[in-house]
């Protein structure tokens, strides 16, 4: 205990404190009441008040949990104030004060006795990269210092290393992580105590946000096997399997983890919004996007709703996987909404150079593009593409996407080229160039981006430059064996030429020009000027066919529910011969329903709806097969990035013809989707009739059909060519049937909130529903009092007393004895109560909707004093209750069940005590600390004993 004088007061402070607290304690007068006390704990700030005299006005050391802080007076031989304060940062404060603190010789990071939990970032904070780089620098340099001098192994190492592995992480500093954890993680398998975890949790986490999940999941499943099964470990665990594209376990661990969160903290809290995300996701790479929107939407709610109005990187990146079904759905108004929150969101907290945030402009340039809002899309592009190329994790094949679509901004569906343009990509495209020489091997690959980079310099008049670059790519092109680049040499040899022609003085080459109409493709794609069509495959960029990004969510391309029949139509013509093709139109509407409709049955509710389609998504994509009359039919939509292959269908007759009018309605429609500027076409696969179909004519799989490629060389690193062809042509149908709940898909999702997975369990398990506690009993309804409540108005401070037949709530509030009578209201409810104080025209409020045990709401009351209002609330019957809420009895009736029939049936006495810590108290988890450190230290003596004899 340390003893100062408060400011200006003769008044005695003793202050001590433990990691979680601090404890401050006042003397009174014999004569002084609860009501001549006033208490008011902030953030970082406390004031207090006895008897109208100031005692302490100042700003703590360090920052102050206010829920968890409090205050009561003691009386014993003596009368005394205590003020327990909650430290927001498990660490030793320096001072009582800020201002005694700021007197003192500075803490510096590279003493010996720093602690380097000072620089963590508080996650209740607003998240600011700017403290996280400056931490970043810190935490380098001591760690670099302590390697020097103790080495690896030192535990202060090791410590200042997992506290840079934090601020690290948050920056994407992934192959800086990746370099150190290569040294570090030998270290901690070696000494097998707490650093063991650390370090393959770290390795794991590490190995997963570079895309290499392969690597991550046995880590993943080490931490399994050591810890045993959790929410947090459950869902990454099904994120990796999402990622490696078995949707079945990932599917199957996101439910587990559901369970585990409801288990340990209830309903809407823990990580519950990272699990409905990860099941959106697993829906939405199914194919089936209208049951996966409303289930990322739930997980945007629930981050936007725990944000409380500051930016938050999890809401921005539940709002970007809404942002991409929409887009998928064709609501790209909608999606653009939502991501343009990301991007905003992801600047603050994670930084404007952030790969999140390069992202998001690449996923806010594709949607813009698709709205064809040219300007503003190629402004987003930009900066994705200036952001992609600096990552320190970066990725080949995303620049080239982005690189694609960007000049597809400038040369596709445009009147007029403004080849100067181009001029504002070239520092961007000289930097990749540098780095694929450098970091990259010499192949086919590398010979894409230099063949994609001379392009753009061939636009933009630096011929030279261009020509230079076209001579690295084609000797990689001609060495190249994994894939035919017969074309891509063709495109090379032309663009030389024509850039030869240009150095020589004979090409007429203008930097600015119109196009006219007649020289446009169908669409208004637009040849590159003077050369012919070797310029016509400069802007198909690669296919990615990879399943994940470096986000969790980025989603592969899917079709929704594509459907392949050749059923019987009684309006439409049996298949006779070779039928021709044509675009479908809007007037065509009824008749393409009634193919439609004669099969599986028609995607669109009504010929009005497809008539809607055919004149806005579907438009110039989908295919009829026929003259006067349709016998075929081929409906596609699109994210404005890929065409997707909705439905196909064929009237009845010879199996020969039949398949051959699909090929053709197929390879039309995505003929006519590389027309309108779309990287390709895709598709689910319904059935094993439609697996079938689409190896017939050749289209690769990867849980996704596309089609077939020949110009795009695959990417290397994610998938290879082996491991790819083993988990797709060869992977059997997956089953959407939800394991276990015995539920159709449609209703589990329809009626998510309603599902009690625990007792559905319970149930299947032979046993009684009626031995799983209640997670909650039913709250207080308060009607339309609390339905419009501003959270900011919400009353945190608060203190209780109680006796045998009462509770007395101290509910503190400056200056509400003056208010009028009628500002001050309580409702009172069997199990629950509102105060509502109304003040300078804002209502502020304290509620309990959960009472421990139910009250005699009549003969309940309030009082209001000065500077607080006292609620009284009479028992219905005379007990002592064991806190203010009923969440206290809730846990404790959940651990007993948990001991008997669940997670800890059959738990050791240890496991036993680390639940409780986990669930404890401060001051019951000091006390479980000793005895945990006795046991241990018991097991030790023993197995010393043990050697010696």
């Amino acid at each position: 205990a340390v003893s100062r004088k408060t400011s200006g007061v003769a008044m005695a402070t003793n202050w001590s404190q433990s990691d979680a607290e601090v404890t401050l304690k006042f003397d009174l007068d014999s004569s002084v009441g609860k009501e001549q006390i006033k208490v008011k704990i902030d953030a970082a700030h406390l004031s207090v008040v006895i008897a109208g005299r100031s005692v302490f006005n100042e700003e703590p050391c360090g920052k102050v949990n206010v829920d968890e802080s409090d205050w009561q007076i003691e009386v014993g031989a003596t009368k005394t104030l205590v003020v327990n304060l909650c430290k927001k940062k498990p660490v030793k404060w320096r001072a009582l004060t800020k201002e005694e603190e700021q007197s003192m010789p500075g803490a510096d990071v590279m003493d010996d006795n720093f602690d380097v939990m000072q620089l963590e970032h508080d996650d209740d904070d607003p998240e600011r990269v700017e403290e996280q780089l400056e931490n970043e620098k810190k935490l380098e340099a001591r760690y670099q210092k302590l390697v020097a001098e103790r080495g690896i192994d030192y535990e202060e190492t090791l410590n200042t290393f997992f506290a840079l592995f934090d601020n690290c992480i948050q920056l994407y500093r992934l192959n800086k992580l990746s370099d150190y954890l290569e040294q570090v993680v030998p270290v901690c398998r070696k000494r097998g105590d707490k650093f063991y975890m650390k370090g393959i949790q770290a390795l794991a986490f590490v190995r997963w946000k570079q895309s290499r999940f392969r690597e991550a999941l046995p880590l993943f499943h080490e931490m399994e096997g050591y810890l045993g099964k959790s929410a947090a470990l459950c869902e990454n665990i099904a994120h990796t399997y999402n990622s490696l594209g078995d949707f079945e376990k990932a599917e199957d661990y996101l439910r587990q983890a559901l369970k585990f969160i409801e288990q340990e903290a209830g309903m809407n809290k823990g990580n519950r919004g990272g699990v409905l995300l990860g099941l959106g996701i697993v829906r939405d790479r199914l194919g089936k996007h209208n049951e996966a929107l409303p289930v990322c939407l739930k997980a945007y709610e629930f981050y936007k709703e725990r944000a409380n109005g500051a930016p938050a990187s999890l809401q921005a990146k539940a709002g970007i996987s809404c942002a991409k079904i929409y887009a998928k759905l064709g609501n790209l108004k909608q999606a653009e909404t939502y991501i343009r929150e990301a991007v905003e969101m992801y600047e603050i907290t994670c930084g404007e150079t952030s790969p999140l945030t390069a992202s998001a402009y690449h996923e806010l340039g594709k949607v813009l593009w698709g709205q064809r809002k040219r300007e503003d899309a190629q402004k987003a592009l930009k900066r994705a593409y200036e952001l992609e190329a600096m990552k320190d994790a970066w990725d080949l094949v995303t620049l080239l996407e982005v690189h694609n679509l960007l000049m597809d901004t400038h040369l596709k569906e445009t009147a007029n080229i403004d080849r100067a343009k181009f001029a504002d990509y070239f520092a961007t495209t000289d930097y990749v160039v540098g780095r694929v020489r450098k970091e990259l091997p010499q192949d086919g690959n590398a010979a894409v981006y230099y063949k994609a980079a001379a392009e753009l310099k061939s636009w933009g008049g630096r011929y030279t430059e261009a020509k230079e670059l076209f001579d690295v790519a084609i000797p990689l092109l001609k060495a190249e064996t994994t894939t035919d680049c017969t074309s891509l040499l063709e495109t090379c040899e032309a663009m030389k030429a024509f850039c030869d022609r240009n150095l020589q003085g004979t090409q007429d080459s203008p930097m600015n020009f119109s196009i006219p109409d007649s020289e446009k493709g169908a669409d208004g794609q637009t040849p590159a000027p003077n050369v012919g069509q070797a310029a016509a495959d400069t802007y198909q960029g690669p296919v990615i066919e990879e399943i994940m990004d470096e986000d969790p969510e980025a989603p592969c391309a899917v079709a929704n529910g594509a459907s392949s029949s050749s059923a019987p139509s009684s309006a439409a013509p049996a298949m006779q011969g070779v039928a021709e093709l044509r675009c479908l139109t809007a007037a065509d509407a009824e008749e393409a329903s009634q193919v439609c409709s004669g099969a599986s049955g028609s995607l669109f509710d009504s010929s009005a709806d497809l008539q809607a389609h055919l004149e806005a998504a579907g438009k110039g994509i989908c295919w009829a097969a026929g003259g006067e009359q349709i016998c075929g039919v081929a409906l596609c939509g699109s994210d404005g990035v890929f065409g997707h292959l909705l439905q196909i269908s064929v009237t009845p007759g010879e199996e020969v013809l039949v398949k051959d009018t699909k090929k053709r309605l197929i390879d039309r429609c995505q003929q006519a989707c590389k027309e309108r500027g779309l990287r390709g076409l895709r598709a689910i696969s319904a059935g094993k009739d439609d697996e079938a179909l689409f190896k017939g004519f050749g289209w690769t799989s990867h849980l996704v059909w596309s089609s077939p490629t020949d110009d795009r060389p695959h990417k290397k690193g994610r998938t290879n060519g082996s491991s790819a062809a083993s988990s797709s042509s060869g992977a059997p149908p997956i089953d959407p049937e939800l394991r276990r709940d015995g539920k159709d898909v449609n209703s589990f999702y329809q009626a998510w909130d309603k599902v009690n997975v625990e007792k559905a369990l319970v149930v299947e398990e032979g046993l009684d529903p009626a031995i799983v506690p209640e997670d909650q009993r039913p709250l207080a309804d308060f009607g339309d009092l609390d339905r419009h409540l501003d959270v900011s108005r919400k009353i945190c401070k608060f203190s209780w007393d109680q006796s045998s037949t009462g509770v007395s709530i101290y509910v503190p509030f400056d200056g509400v004895g003056r208010l009028p009578e009628q500002d001050v209201q309580v409702e009172f409810r069997e199990i629950g109560f509102l105060l509502t104080i109304q003040k300078d025209g804002k209502k502020h409020w304290y509620k309990i909707p959960n009472l421990c045990n139910p009250i005699d709401a009549g003969a309940s009351r309030k009082s209001v004093k000065t500077d607080q209002v006292v609620v009284k609330l009479r028992k219905q019957r005379a007990s002592s209750w064991s806190d203010l809420t009923d969440d206290k009895d809730r846990q404790q009736r959940r651990r007993e069940y948990r001991i008997q029939h669940g997670d800890l049936k059959g738990a050791t006495t240890e496991e036993l005590l680390a639940d409780m810590y986990k669930n404890a108290s401060d001051e019951d988890r000091a006390g479980l600390r000793d005895a945990m450190r006795v046991n241990r230290e018991k097991r030790e003596e023993d197995a010393r004993k043990a050697t010696e004899a």
